[in-house]
């Protein structure tokens, strides 16, 4: 996210409870003790001879009973609905051990489907390595979640220029669910994870911009 490499204008907005505005997206998220960590306008120019795509993005916060963080949602997406215009977006899904992926765009240059989640992101400083301006914009706010926290990263994008990127930072326990084999945790994590992924899909294709994070599969 480039806004929180503090390459944007931070702006500020008192939303309805539980419901925030990143551009066109009208997030909505689940229960819980969230703070706002504000907003930012953005220019993303996919590859260097593209236009720049108009974007916004927003930082939240859930707080746990100690006001400690327990997770942090990251959304962004076109400022607008004026985006419709042929975008060659140029990214990749890259597979990573002990990351879950799933690429649904097949390496397309002209599109964006990439979900990949890391259960242990802070070992080995992978979210360093991997989303270094994620953890320091995190760091500087004393935002960063409880250890151990896991990462998803959602990446969805059109050729006429549609887009939505997530990264959702929680501590471990939000993520456990409380009954089942390991198999079973595993499956629910699992969908979690591909019901976060289709929340932003559907937001693309919604007149308002609706995007409804489902609860997380754990509690604390």
């Amino acid at each position: 996210m480039l806004a929180l490499a503090g390459c944007a204008t931070q702006t500020a907005t008192a939303p309805v409870a539980g419901q925030y505005a990143a551009g066109r997206a009208q997030l909505a998220l689940p229960a819980g003790a969230w703070t706002d960590l504000g907003a930012a306008d953005e220019a993303w120019a996919p590859l260097p001879s593209s236009s720049p795509v108009a974007l916004q993005s927003r930082a939240l916060v859930l707080k746990g009973p100690g006001q400690e963080p327990l997770a942090v949602v990251l959304v962004r997406t076109n400022a607008s609905n004026l985006f419709w215009r042929s975008v060659s977006w140029g990214l990749n899904c890259p597979r990573e051990l002990d990351v879950l992926m799933f690429d649904d765009a097949a390496g397309s240059s002209d599109r964006m489907d990439c979900l990949r989640l890391r259960r242990n992101a802070q070992a080995q400083q992978w979210l360093k390595r991997t989303k270094p301006e994620t953890q320091a914009w995190l760091e500087r706010r004393q935002q960063l979640p409880t250890l151990p926290y896991s990462h998803l990263s959602y990446r969805f994008a059109t050729v006429d220029g549609g887009m939505v990127e997530l990264q959702i930072l929680a501590d471990q326990r939000l993520l456990q669910p409380e009954k089942g084999s390991q198999g079973s945790q595993g499956r629910q994590l699992r969908d979690w994870a591909q019901a976060v992924a289709s929340a932003a899909r559907d937001s693309l294709s919604s007149l308002n911009g609706e995007l409804v994070l489902p609860a997380f599969p754990g509690s604390i």
